[in-house]
């Protein structure tokens, strides 16, 4: 089993590699200060537009919105893009919008939508989980009053990453107050822009944002619905397994375990034979971690279920950057305690030692994931 890219796969790797000389030290710090200033985890806008720029975002989409290349091929310049340290997020939560309008979305809503999400001028969020509903998404009480050409939205979004710098959420609002979980619910595309929506800051242990949505007699055309009303369950379920399938720290964290290798070249006799050992053993895993992700990634490519599978990713990886982090900094002691000390791989772990707490729990709890292993890849019976 050959798992090292093939010469097509090289070529949108090598473009974006193009892209990435591009940005010296003052470059890369000038867009960590962006970062910083938006506090948005992995978000660039500006970044994100040169990617646009050099034709990388919607690699797989057919044309004449992307360039209609193996899904594979854009997994694989993705996974470059964060491997260097370049801010990914912006490529995955956009795409992830965009591919929704493939799948479910009529024909004029992909022709208006994807043009701006290629080109970089349009954002997109997810507006999913709410306050008082913890991890059970299908406990959402977001209503949309259908009246006229329009729906009108009441109710609150929580947790809603990058709402502060998009142009559009995907929404998902029940539409059918007599039908409860999955059934009555419906997805819109809702201008944030809007009348009667108000974005308040969350701010989180890692150090960035996430938002608090309020929607007050927000007027949405019925023309943004995506799919058919009362089945917008159907519709998301594929953002959903798309999200699942992200690298939840295992990027990030293989990027650090590097840097931490590098900074400890030479110096293997200051170590003593347990961090020896536990260092390699964290490369083998964080190794594994990737081949996971891979397959997940590339599974999907090839239109396969992934909803058992991608979990398994989702938990693994999570759970793996915690341990990993929490070693590191015990590790470098002193020169990771502190956000804004003079040593920046130390400032970096410092960050993510905040940044992890929270991997086990955003896009599905450990323990939701683990569940939906058990019953979809694994067909055991549910509990109840």
């Amino acid at each position: 089993m050959n798992f090292l890219p093939e010469h097509q796969d090289r070529q949108y790797r090598d473009e974006f590699k193009a892209v990435a000389d591009e940005y010296d030290w003052p470059a890369m710090k000038a867009m960590r200060d962006e970062i910083d200033g938006l506090a948005i985890e992995r978000y660039s806008p500006s970044f994100h537009r040169r990617l646009a720029q050099a034709g990388l975002v919607g690699l797989s989409w057919p044309q004449p919105y992307g360039r209609g290349v193996p899904f594979d091929r854009q997994f694989l310049m993705a996974e470059e893009l964060e491997c260097q340290g370049f801010p990914g997020y912006g490529l995955t939560t956009n795409q992830r919008g965009g591919g929704m309008l493939l799948r479910s979305g009529l024909p004029e809503q992909v022709e208006e939508h994807l043009p701006h999400v290629v080109d970089g001028s349009w954002t997109y969020c997810q507006g999913l989980s709410e306050p008082g509903a913890g991890s059970d998404l299908l406990a959402l009480k977001t209503r949309a009053v259908l009246e006229g050409d329009h729906y009108v939205v009441n109710g609150a979004k929580l947790w809603t990453s990058s709402a502060h710098v998009s142009t559009w959420c995907s929404l998902l609002v029940r539409t059918d107050p007599s039908q409860d979980r999955h059934r009555g619910l419906s997805l819109l595309l809702v201008d944030l822009k809007s009348p009667g929506i108000t974005i308040q800051p969350v701010w989180v242990m890692g150090g960035w944002r996430v938002n608090a949505v309020f929607y007050d007699n927000v007027r949405v055309p019925v023309a943004n619905r995506v799919g058919r009303e009362h089945e917008g369950w159907k519709v998301i379920t594929g953002n959903l397994d798309e999200e699942r399938a992200m690298s939840f720290g295992g990027t990030e964290t293989r990027l650090l375990c590097a840097r931490l290798i590098h900074r400890l070249a030479g110096k293997a006799d200051a170590l003593s034979t347990a961090d020896l050992e536990t260092l390699g053993r964290f490369v083998m895993e964080l190794e594994a971690d990737r081949l996971l992700y891979l397959r997940v990634g590339l599974a999907g490519a090839r239109g396969e279920d992934t909803s058992g599978i991608g979990p398994m990713s989702k938990v693994y990886g999570s759970e793996l950057a915690q341990r990993f982090i929490e070693w590191a900094c015990e590790l470098l002691a002193d020169l990771a305690l502190f956000s804004e000390g003079d040593d920046v791989l130390g400032r970096d772990l410092e960050q993510q030692l905040r940044t992890a707490t929270v991997l086990s729990i955003i896009g599905g709890t450990s323990e939701v994931q683990r569940n939906i292993v058990a019953n979809r890849h694994l067909d055991l019976p549910r509990s109840n």
